[in-house]
Formats: structure tokens, sequence, C-alpha cells
């Protein structure tokens, strides 16, 4: 009989996740792979596995190109702007800390990432709480003329 192994399980368990997530979470989870990328690249560098670390890199890369491409650049406004040139910057820079194996460009990257993530689920904290406010609104009546 088959026994499938943790890793298998778990890769089963993140591909039903993302399957499943809505388009929130799934940006709140491309932060998180892209950091726990940047953390593997950083140890592999620190270790000499740089074409492991290179692989690593290249991902966030997808990454980040996959969250500038999904911008909404009509809805989003002032923040679509300033988060595709923070994309643009960070793709740059990732370019560079891949060519160079340059830890303290991955740790800058890993830090705005950071900040991202915690913007991005603070933003979501609000969004759910002016949601439910909305939805616990107590309904209407008209106006009552009668006297």
């Amino acid at each position: 009989m088959y026994q499938p192994n943790n890793f298998q399980n778990a890769n089963s368990y993140v591909e039903n996740m993302v399957k499943t997530a809505s388009p929130a979470k799934l940006v709140e989870l491309l932060y998180l792979n892209s950091i726990e990328r940047l953390n593997r690249a950083i140890n592999m560098i620190k270790n000499k596995k740089i074409a492991e670390a290179h692989n690593q890199i290249v991902r966030v890369e997808d990454i980040i190109m996959e969250l500038n491409l999904s911008l909404d650049m009509e809805k989003g406004g002032e923040i679509s702007k300033n988060l595709r040139s923070l994309y643009n910057y960070m793709y740059r820079r990732l370019l560079e800390a891949n060519l160079n194996k340059n830890i303290e460009i991955l740790e800058e990257i890993k830090s705005l990432l950071n900040t991202l993530l915690e913007a991005w689920r603070e933003a979501m904290k609000q969004a759910g709480n002016v949601i439910k406010q909305q939805v616990n609104q107590p309904t209407r009546k008209g106006l009552d003329i009668s006297t």
C-alpha cells in the first residue's frame, strides 16, 4: 500500500488552500511565500548553494511580477501607482541581488515585503469590519410623516 510522505501531504494542503482562497487571501499567500523563499535564498547563499539560491530568487521575481501585473490601475488609483513603482523597484533589486548573490539586498526586499504583508492584513481587516458594519446595519425605515 502506498503511503504519501509528509512533503506530498503538505504540497496537497497548499495546493488546495490556493485553489480555494479568495483573491485577497492569495495576495497574502504570495507575500508569505516570497518572504519564505527569500529566507531560503539567504541561507543557501550563506551555505554556498548558489544554484539553489538563484532558483529561490527567481521564484520571488516571478511572484513580484505577478503581483505587479495583477494591479488594477483604473480602480486602484494612487495606491496602485505606488505599488507598481514599489514592485518595479523590488524586481530591479532582486535582479541585482541574484546577479551578485547580495544578502543585504535580499534582506531589504524581505523587509519591504513584511511591511506590505502587515499593511495588506490591516487593510483586509478594515475591509472586513466595514462589510460587517454594513451587513449588521438595522434596516432603515422610511420617513414617517403621519401626525
